[in-house]
């Protein structure tokens, strides 16, 4: 997305240190920034790679508060013992462990993106889930059994592998139950094999369908995979959530997820897709098998192109030049999917540098960025409450249920496997502008967020309204107000006040409506 200024408006700031942080943040901060410069830019984005090596104490302070941030991570042997517990069993009730468990990730992952100190592994944990997308939203999904799953892909699929390598996280999701129920695997049969995890791990997660692959590679993919099944609790069949399994029912446990091969339904023989072949003659070479195709896509040139051109339209620009691609396609296959390795080229890439001013924040993107500028966090003291048999479960939150919902956005809550889209022709419309200006009020009257402390985010540097409104700007922006803009605002705030402008009285209602006014300018939604 290409952006052109009339003269007087605001452009963005050609600032290298403020454009790095917008790209590879959650929105800069004049506090931020200042580290930044004083650590150096190539130091801080290392510093950034080495995320375990950066303290979050305070982050982790604040979710450590509060009772429903003990779900976070959960697997269903944690979920579905709870959801029996605190449900009426004399009328067959469970309660929703599942669902809350959702919401409560939703939540976790905004508090994260806000305040973590590890800013591009969270942007590179969102990265991911888009890339292997589960969502996480609705405990109909799946007919009610996806969202017991889905906290501990997001801990063992993503968290866990976000910075390391590709193929060991292709690998677990494969494998993990939550992909399993979310691409239909336990329907598949030996004969009718479901196709829709093999069409997927070559369509969105590896080579994509420009390399060519065909039907038959789909097929034999979806054939190889036709055995895997999800280990669900022996209560939950009990209590007909599943129906048991029939016949002999020879199964081998998967190491680390709660997942098994099921030998009665696999299928079996020679397997080829793309080139890759393997014949499989029981159920103990089939797990062997599937880690050799994957470790095969994980190689294969069109996998670097499809990582490349996500990264770009990421972090670069939303159509990315065949240079970019080819060149970062050539450090992931180099480094055989390290992806701190691929992430340096992109930081290193003539067209990341020459691309200020390209990408449009998308709603939830923007959403943090005003929580981040304005360093507020979350008010939990009116939170929605479920009741379950022995206790209330507190934890819904207007963030998610209310506003990211109004904006579309909800972290980790696209419906569909290809994650949310990342260009700005998906996002740009009246009705999404208006939702978005609205966000600004609620978050400087305080609601979902703890009020915000003006005085001390924009202190008085002058008497005039001039210099408070350029002062507010700079802070924002991280560059000039254009002529115009400023022009604007102060009429605004004339048109509010009165031409009286003396910032001794209302000073908190005039700031209040210039950060507004800022974060209104076009300039504001970019990244």
């Amino acid at each position: 997305m290409k952006s052109t200024w009339v003269e007087g408006a605001t452009p963005p700031s050609k600032d290298l240190v403020a454009h790095i942080l917008q790209r590879f943040t959650y929105g800069p901060t004049q506090q931020l920034a200042a580290d930044v410069r004083t650590m150096g830019v190539d130091n801080w984005f290392e510093k950034q790679l080495d995320h375990l090596s950066i303290s979050d104490s305070e982050v982790d302070s604040f979710i450590s508060k509060y009772e429903m941030f003990n779900h976070i991570h959960k697997d269903m042997n944690y979920l579905w013992p709870l959801a029996e517990s605190e449900g009426d069993i004399q009328k067959g009730q469970i309660y929703n462990a599942h669902w809350m468990a959702g919401r409560v990730l939703n939540l976790y992952t905004v508090v994260r993106q806000t305040h973590s100190n590890r800013q591009v592994f969270e942007m590179m944990v969102e990265f991911w889930h888009n890339h292997f997308n589960i969502t996480t939203i609705g405990d109909d999904t799946k007919d009610g059994h996806l969202d017991w799953h889905t906290n501990d892909f997001n801990k063992k699929v993503i968290r866990q592998h976000a910075l390391g390598k590709f193929e060991e996280m292709l690998q677990i999701s494969a494998l993990h139950p939550a992909m399993i129920v979310s691409l239909d695997g336990e329907l598949s049969t030996k004969e009718l094999p479901n196709e829709n995890y093999g069409r997927e791990l070559l369509e969105l997660h590896t080579v994509a369908p420009k390399s060519g692959y065909t039907q038959d590679d789909v097929l034999d993919a979806a054939k190889l995979f036709s055995g895997l099944r999800v280990k669900w609790p022996e209560r939950y069949y009990q209590r007909g959530k599943k129906p048991p399994f029939q016949g002999r029912n020879t199964f081998i446990d998967m190491e680390s997820v709660d997942s098994m091969i099921h030998a009665e339904r696999q299928i079996f023989g020679t397997f080829k897709v793309m080139g890759w072949q393997r014949t499989v003659n029981s159920a103990a070479e089939v797990l062997p098998a599937i880690q050799s195709l994957l470790s095969y896509l994980t190689t294969h040139p069109e996998t670097g192109k499809t990582v490349a051109l996500k990264m770009g339209r990421r972090f670069v620009e939303d159509t990315p030049s065949s240079k970019f691609i080819n060149d970062i396609a050539a450090s992931f296959t180099n480094s055989k999917g390290d992806i701190k390795a691929t992430l340096r080229a992109v930081y290193r890439h003539s067209d990341f540098e020459s691309a200020i001013g390209t990408k449009l924040k998308r709603p939830g993107e923007e959403y943090v960025s005003v929580a981040r500028a304005l360093n507020v966090w979350p008010n939990f003291s009116n939170l929605g409450v479920w009741k379950g048999i022995t206790k209330d479960f507190a934890f819904v939150s207007p963030i998610v249920q209310q506003d990211l919902s109004r904006l579309a956005h909800v972290p980790l809550g696209w419906p569909f496997p290809d994650g949310y889209p990342d260009v700005a022709t998906n996002w740009v419309n009246a009705n999404s502008q208006i939702l978005r200006w609205n966000t600004y009020g609620g978050f400087l009257q305080g609601g979902s967020w703890n009020q915000p402390n003006l005085e001390k985010l924009f202190p008085v540097a002058g008497k005039d309204i001039d210099s408070h409104i350029d002062a507010i700007a700079k802070s924002l922006l991280l560059t000039d107000l254009g002529s115009a803009d400023r022009k604007s605002i102060k009429n605004a705030v004339v048109k509010a006040f009165g031409s009286n402008l003396n910032l001794d009285s209302n000073l908190r209602e005039k700031t209040s409506l210039i950060v507004r006014l800022v974060m209104q300018l076009p300039v504001w939604s970019l990244r």
